[in-house]
């Protein structure tokens, strides 16, 4: 039976820990080993993570300071031991045949990766979507369109052969982390086997992060599209290279929505951020009207080029009947 390593990274998740490693060691896969690394947490989720090292010897715990996501899983990367590899965020949770059905999918179609679909959900509670089983298969360089088609840069829906990740690290100090990393240990990949059915549910706290204002790690989103860009710059597949330029131009525009909906922490100019985002919109608007981009974005792209102030009134609506 092989042996799958999954890393999780913890910080101050006490709350919604015993979820997440009850749902990864109840796995029909049995031969697991788990890497937590705790990074520095302050409400008990350290005592925790050692609670379950010292009742499940499929559990290995790591106590570091507070370094931050990248950090933390750079730091199981170094110690893993298993030939296949995962990674769960630590309020989030699996189904029990998350990893037996995704080690099958590598093993059927000999692959380096496999991903399933992942659903948002607020509690356990979440009634999952039913679909009739869909498989796609990737080769070569198309694994890396299929990464900018399917738009879902999370390193914790997929699989991998630990050996794709032997050269890749998760940059520290900055957010979207995966979305970079994620892209190179594909780039590692010759075979990529893609599956429609949802076992991995992501954690939606209704006050998260998503709805805070943008604030200067934010920005962080134009980095990683700038450093994509340079990662595909000699690509000759024309697709690849147009797909890699939309999500670098299409970060200006997610900035301009967060900022619009949510606001703008002090962190940062707010008029200045504006103007400077909606310059690169102006920009590359025509770029991005002609890419794959779904039409409600679009519309909306429309709205923030040409009656921005429409945009802004429509947010205040918004946020009103959140309230």
């Amino acid at each position: 039976m092989a042996k799958i390593s999954i890393i999780i990274p913890v910080y101050n998740t006490a709350v919604y820990l015993r979820r997440c490693l009850d749902s990864v060691l109840n796995q029909t896969h049995e031969d697991i080993e788990v890497v937590l690394v705790n990074d520095g947490s302050t409400d008990g989720s350290a005592a925790l993570c050692d609670q379950y090292a010292a009742d499940d010897s499929r559990v290995r715990v790591i106590h570091q300071q507070n370094g931050g996501l990248s950090a933390a899983r750079n730091a199981g990367l170094k110690i893993i031991t298993g030939e296949y590899l995962g990674f769960v965020d630590s309020d989030d949770w699996v189904l029990p045949d998350t990893y037996a059905y995704l080690l099958g999918l590598i093993e059927q179609e000999q692959a380096d990766i496999a991903e399933i679909a992942h659903e948002v959900a607020y509690s356990e509670k979440h009634l999952m979507k039913e679909r009739p089983e869909k498989i796609e298969v990737f080769r070569g360089e198309q694994i890396l369109v299929h990464y900018f088609e399917l738009n879902e840069f999370s390193v914790g829906f997929r699989l991998y052969r630990s050996q794709v990740f032997s050269n890749v690290s998760f940059e520290i100090g900055r957010i979207n982390e995966d979305v970079v990393a994620g892209f190179l240990a594909l780039r590692n990949a010759d075979c990529l086997v893609n599956s429609n059915q949802t076992k991995y549910f992501y954690y939606s706290n209704p006050v998260g992060i998503s709805e805070s204002p943008l604030r200067l790690r934010d920005m962080d989103l134009l980095y990683a599209g700038e450093r994509l860009d340079e990662l595909t710059v000699d690509s000759t597949d024309e697709r690849l290279r147009k797909l890699a330029l939309t999500k670098k131009y299409r970060s200006y525009f997610t900035l301009l929505v967060k900022m619009t909906i949510f606001g703008c922490s002090v962190e940062l100019d707010q008029k200045q951020t504006e103007r400077e985002l909606k310059v690169a919109i102006k920009q590359h608007y025509g770029f991005l009207m002609s890419s794959q981009m779904p039409l409600n974005r679009k519309i909306m792209l429309t709205g923030c080029r040409f009656c921005y102030p429409m945009v802004k009134l429509a947010a205040v609506v918004y946020r009103s009947f959140r309230r």
